[in-house]
């Protein structure tokens, strides 16, 4: 009987701190418990609030939308955006953590798609609706994720997002839950505001024995600033270009294995591409 009891002593300590363990230093609430904590209305207006608590890093969440590096306040139907959610802190948390999803204005359903992540960020499926949370917690308060609008205009997509800046303690206490007071909403872009993109301007990036070649095609002559960024938004390396021909080859740069956004600007314009280097 002692050692009965003993047994499921060490078999509660055990369920425990994986439960501890798995909450507050792992994965999102949405592969561990199924449960959406965006603040979204399925939410029932929970966050990461609801389980973390305690902190005192002075957090805040900013969600902006870009296009080409620059921030829009509207979608264009069946184009490629790129979601950066931060969570800057007065005081430095040592990991973040996130869960974001968008939903329809009209009926919460699935809004757009997301694209391929990061190994920082995981896709969860939870009531036929994809979710996006981190897949371990990671050091930088800066999230980058794909995101492609839906394919038809159909009205003001909402996004929200809830997140964390965490003292990796291994539990749920001591750390800042934040969120989205109020949904991200981005309507659809009216048709008569579309700007006309030059299609012939190209920036090509390539893996070529190890190294990343660019090249840049049918921009028009003049100085230019070319940069490629990390997805937590860190400049990998960056030029100053005078463009004179139709195709100017870059000297190659050598970059990790992962997903970057090429970006080249004039004092004027910015035109951007993402591309992975295996």
């Amino acid at each position: 009987m002692i050692w009965s009891n003993l047994n499921k002593i060490i078999l509660i300590f055990l369920l425990c701190w994986a439960c501890f363990y798995f909450l507050g230093s792992s994965g999102g609430v949405g592969t561990f418990q199924r449960e959406d904590r965006t603040g979204s209305p399925l939410s029932l207006n929970s966050t990461c609030g609801t389980c973390h608590y305690g902190g005192n890093f002075q957090s805040t969440l900013v969600l902006t939308v870009l296009k080409d590096s620059i921030p829009v306040k509207a979608y264009l139907p069946n184009t490629d955006y790129l979601i950066n959610v931060s969570i800057p802190s007065i005081i430095p948390a040592k990991v973040h953590g996130l869960q974001l999803v968008a939903f329809q204005s009209s009926n919460n359903q699935q809004a757009g798609t997301f694209g391929s992540l990061t190994s920082n960020l995981r896709a969860v499926e939870l009531w036929n609706r994809t979710y996006i949370e981190q897949s371990r917690p990671q050091q930088s308060h800066s999230f980058f994720i794909p995101w492609k609008s839906p394919q038809k205009d159909i009205g003001p997509v909402h996004f929200y997002a809830s997140g964390l800046a965490a003292n990796e303690n291994n539990n749920t206490s001591g750390d800042s839950p934040v969120k989205l007071e109020t949904p991200f909403v981005l309507p659809a872009e009216a048709i008569t505001r579309l700007v006309e993109i030059d299609e012939n301007e190209k920036i090509t990036c390539m893996n070529e024995g190890g190294e990343t070649s660019v090249l840049l095609e049918n921009f028009s002559p003049g100085h230019y600033v070319f940069h490629i960024y990390d997805y937590f938004g860190r400049t990998m390396y960056q030029k100053k270009v005078e463009i004179k021909e139709e195709r100017i080859q870059l000297p190659r740069v050598r970059l990790t294995t992962g997903f970057y956004v090429a970006s080249i600007f004039n004092g004027t314009f910015t035109k951007s591409t993402s591309f992975y280097n295996p």
